[in-house]
């Protein structure tokens, strides 16, 4: 009988030997959110609206707090009223540096990130008289078109801001 006992014994010790490493390889990482739902994907949107300092926007609508001197964070206000906050990047730099930009009435292809109303531009367009318009700036000197209104990329010298109606093909 001690045999059997014995052996009884020596089985759950080795089931246990092996389970509890197993155990700890199953943790949970710390600081994870075991109900977290993985991201959603990034979505392409195309919105048409205004851009607005999100600061002043919320100021006005629901008397958010604001600083007479405050950095302004460009948004683009949607004729439904929904407000994008605008990433800083390639094809959105003219809005935060050329107020002419800020001041018209813009269609932008954008990646919209998951659970956020933040925009990253793919594309940016005006609309002039109900029509859109195809907006870049332009070298006369070197003939090269550009999204950004930093200086010409060859020559060093100034570029100019241009809206054509675009063409059928480029819509």
């Amino acid at each position: 009988m001690t045999t059997f006992g014995f052996a009884a014994k020596s089985t759950r010790c080795s089931w246990l030997f092996f389970a509890v490493p197993l155990f700890a390889l199953i943790q949970p990482i710390p600081g994870a959110d075991p109900s977290a739902k993985p991201p959603g994907a990034v979505r392409i949107v195309e919105l048409r609206g205004r851009v607005v300092c999100l600061a002043e926007e919320m100021h006005r609508q629901y008397s958010a707090e604001l600083p007479t001197n405050h950095e302004h964070l460009w948004g683009l206000k949607t004729q439904d009223g929904k407000t994008y906050t605008l990433l800083r990047g390639k094809f959105s730099e003219a809005i935060f540096v050329d107020e002419r930009i800020r001041k018209k009435e813009l269609v932008v292809k954008a990646r919209l990130f998951p659970d956020t109303q933040v925009i990253e531009l793919t594309r940016l367009r005006s609309v002039k008289a109900g029509v859109t318009q195809d907006i870049f700036y332009y070298c006369d000197v070197c003939a090269i078109e550009s999204v950004s209104p930093e200086i010409c990329s060859c020559c060093q010298g100034p570029v100019e801001l241009i809206e054509k109606p675009l063409k059928e093909s480029s819509k």
